[in-house]
């Protein structure tokens, strides 16, 4: 394999070893990364363990990269399939602009040539293209408010198994009689028998874990939050300032429950509804759990894991229904303390989270 054709993984680890000794910042969030493969045949063998011809090449490359991107959306949700699936022959036509910094491995085997692609994924151009797809609304978006709640397990609580033991036992008796009559002359033979058979089993019941968390205020988290609503059109308003606007719309209420569960209960979130109602028609409440830290192996730094659950509900004149929901997704941030990672992690969360939304919105036409 050629060098130009593939940068060694060594050169890799050095630029990041540079990076970091440099002092410069790391990505306040892991890359997306799509990998794909793809092989064409020749008409004639390889030279040195490439095609011959140019273009071989780079239909190989083409396809190598149509193959990742397709990968890539095969793993998100079933809203971004469906966006994507309305943009895609302007995503292939111009691939390069939604994959980045292609990583390259090639091998020729006579006359079949093969190769593979590792690629950053463009997320913000994609879904800045797929969003101009769907048919805009006429007006302004909707206004809209996100309560996103940082959390950090501070105790759990484990319950002890209860066991139900339940035997039985059963006793069955067997006889049996046998008569000879001989003239006046009269015998008679029987026997019986007697068998138990016990039967032991039961059930066990576990009560779900108790947790406790600490909610805290996250830095940027909202900020994040409103940037990638706002930069689709929607109409953020800053949660505090509803909450300073429209009694019933609690913060403190909502941030207390949160820290003993994992949903409001009813008469909170009601509160919440009707103190909306007829004014702000989109609500966003979600939570970004912090689940543990460790070493990142590569470059050393702090390493800390996320997982973020969202739910979004529209003002239908009547209810506030579900329209919108991402289910718990894991996410990671790196940074030279853990605080910083969990910044990042958070920030990073949120906003994977808020995409994900807007592709759902955006595919059900909510404007």
């Amino acid at each position: 394999m050629k060098p130009e054709l593939c940068r060694p993984l060594g050169a890799i680890f050095l630029s990041f070893s540079m990076l970091c000794a440099s002092g410069l910042s790391l990505p306040a969030f892991a890359q997306s990364y799509a990998q794909g493969s793809a092989s064409i045949e020749m008409k004639k063998k390889c030279k040195d363990d490439r095609p011959r011809k140019q273009e071989d090449y780079d239909l190989a490359l083409r396809d190598a990269k149509r193959n990742a991107i397709r990968s890539w959306t095969a793993q998100k949700s079933t809203s971004f399939a469906e966006l994507f699936q309305s943009s895609e022959q302007e995503i292939m036509d111009e691939i390069d602009n939604y994959l980045l910094n292609p990583y390259i491995k090639s091998k020729c085997d006579s006359k079949t040539f093969t190769l593979s692609v590792r690629s950053e994924v463009n997320e913000s151009a994609l879904a800045q293209l797929m969003a101009s797809k769907k048919p805009q609304p006429t007006g302004p978006r909707s206004r809209m408010t996100a309560v996103f709640v940082a959390r950090q397990q501070t105790s759990v609580k484990t319950f002890d198994a209860k066991v139900v033991q339940i035997n039985e036992t059963e006793e069955f008796s067997e006889a049996e009689q046998s008569a000879d009559v001989s003239g006046a002359a009269m015998s008679a033979s029987g026997y019986t028998s007697n068998r138990s058979v016990q039967t032991s089993g039961g059930s066990t019941t576990r009560k779900q874990d108790q947790i406790e968390w600490d909610v805290f205020q996250a830095d940027g988290l909202d900020a994040a939050v409103n940037e990638t609503f706002a930069s689709f059109g929607y109409r953020t308003v800053d949660a505090s300032q509803v909450a300073g606007r429209f009694p019933g719309f609690d913060l403190d209420a909502m941030r207390a429950e949160f820290g003993v569960g994992n949903d409001l209960n009813d008469d909170t979130k009601n509160a919440a509804f009707n103190a909306i109602a007829g004014k702000i028609p989109i609500l966003v409440i979600a939570t970004v759990d912090v689940l543990g830290a460790d070493d990142d192996p590569v470059s050393g730094q702090k390493r800390v894991y996320v997982s973020v659950k969202a739910q979004v509900y529209q003002d239908d004149g009547l209810f506030y229904e579900t329209v919108a929901s991402v289910a718990p997704t894991q996410e990671q941030g790196l940074g030279p303390s853990e605080s910083v990672a969990r910044t990042n992690a958070l920030i990073g969360a949120a906003k994977l989270a808020s995409t994900e939304i807007v592709n759902q919105l955006n595919a059900k036409g909510i404007y």
